[in-house]
């Protein structure tokens, strides 16, 4: 059912956008990150090996003042291999619409925390939202008996 529950998000939100979950400290918080292409002149933006990038737009609501939560100053967003072994920091959050900066990975995590500066250089505060990039939710769908060939 994992599988139908990720199909139902899609299908709701778009494949472009990302939904985003709370995290324990800010249970309240939501939000929706869209995945737009970089700008370049040559009408997609790659990397010079070749992959994609995608500027990030948030649409954040119910985040309160980062010092509530701590000795806290800004809410930060960062791109993370699937593994965690990479974090990108990619720009500060606030409640409305920002867009953070590019994202290059083809399947990454997006995760925005509050940190006690806007430019860390590693992230260090607790996880007030996060989600998947379209391109890693297929990775569950791999592990599924249906797609295996043993459904019963």
């Amino acid at each position: 059912m994992r599988w139908l529950a990720a199909l139902l998000v899609v299908a709701a939100i778009g494949p472009w956008d990302m939904k985003l979950f709370p995290g324990t400290v800010v249970p309240d918080a939501s939000g929706q990150a869209r995945l737009v292409y970089a700008a370049s002149p040559f009408g997609v933006a790659v990397t010079a090996d070749g992959h994609a990038r995608y500027d990030i737009q948030v649409t954040a609501s119910g985040l309160p003042k980062p010092s509530t939560l701590g000795s806290y100053t800004a809410y930060v967003a960062w791109q993370a291999s699937p593994d965690l072994s990479h974090w990108t920091r990619l720009g500060t959050v606030t409640n409305g619409k920002t867009t953070v900066g590019s994202a290059d990975l083809n399947k990454f995590l997006f995760v925005i925390t509050a940190e006690a500066s806007p430019t860390p250089s590693t992230r260090q505060g607790p996880t007030v939202l996060h989600g998947t990039s379209p391109s890693g939710w297929l990775q569950s769908f791999l592990t599924h008996p249906l797609f295996r060939g043993n459904a019963q």
